[in-house]
């Protein structure tokens, strides 16, 4: 499923228990406080700074854990090892790239250094960790992989490091720091979308009640704040409560909403009502 139809933060209101059509949703209130922290960030930039969700990145093969299941609880211990007489490589390529553009580099072992340090604050603490088997890394290799910033998965030169026993690589963006939104990862928010080809209509996805006028239907509506530099946008939504007596299903229902610019969106970031950057495509090109 593609990123940016993962749902949105909702302001929610209820709407009475009635067939009757309700008066439409008013948008709710533009999120401005949303566009502070990204002031200084230099949309019109050439190259535009990286803004990256994740550095480290991972994959699993078919076969998986087939042959061993109980070896996919050790997996979440993060604890590799290299194979006897495997060493990784010091010294940096020439470049790396992102999306066709160069940067500084760096070599194999600052890259599994850092990998492994990123892995650690996630690992699972389960008591099995204390007597799970290491997994064996048998090489590292200099490849271009997929990494998700605010502009969707973007293509990154990158050290991945394969685990032969369960088909599978651990691995690490190879770009200098320098090229990230101030020198790292940035947290991603709820909000995620696709933008028309002129840049001015940014159609928004969430995940709520069905689109119907009666009980348990929901109503949508949205609005964005704008600055030179970001884009803010809350959906608000009211359910419509079904009669006293009377339930609503659970299922959730995919929703799109729409929110027109006053400009293109161009090289500014779209962020959610927390301020935190979300990833968004132009509408008819892939974007994961």
């Amino acid at each position: 499923m593609p990123r940016w139809l993962v749902a949105l933060v909702l302001l929610t209101a209820c709407g009475p228990g009635t067939a009757q059509p309700l008066p439409s949703l008013s948008p709710p209130s533009p999120p401005t406080a949303a566009l502070t922290a990204w002031k200084d960030f230099p949309a019109n930039a050439n190259p535009r700074p990286i803004i990256v969700f994740d550095r480290t990145l991972e994959h699993i093969g078919p076969a998986g854990f087939t042959t061993e299941p109980d070896r996919k609880l050790d997996w979440g211990c993060n604890k590799f090892v290299l194979a006897p007489g495997v060493t990784l490589p010091a010294t940096a390529p020439e470049s790396a790239t992102a999306a066709g553009v160069s940067y500084r580099a760096f070599g194999a072992v600052e890259a599994y250094s850092e990998l492994i340090a990123t892995r650690a604050g996630f690992a699972s603490q389960a008591s099995q960790c204390s007597t799970a088997r290491p997994f064996v890394i048998k090489d590292g290799r200099w490849q271009v992989a997929g990494f998700p910033t605010d502009r969707g998965t973007m293509q990154m030169s990158g050290w991945l490091f394969d685990i032969s026993e369960i088909d599978a690589y651990i691995g690490y963006s190879a770009i200098d720091p320098g090229a990230f939104w101030r020198n790292g990862v940035s947290p991603e928010g709820m909000a995620g979308g696709q933008v028309s080809a002129d840049g001015l209509t940014l159609t928004l996805g969430t995940i709520g009640g069905p689109e119907t006028p009666g009980p348990c239907g929901e109503d949508l509506s949205a609005s964005a704040a704008e600055s030179n530099t970001a884009v803010a946008v809350v959906i608000a939504s009211r359910f419509h409560t079904p009669p006293a007596g009377e339930g609503c299903t659970l299922e959730g229902h995919f929703r799109t909403v729409t929110v027109r610019l006053s400009r293109p969106l161009g090289g500014r970031v779209l962020v959610d009502a927390k301020g935190d950057a979300s990833a968004v495509c132009v509408e008819g090109k892939a974007c994961a």
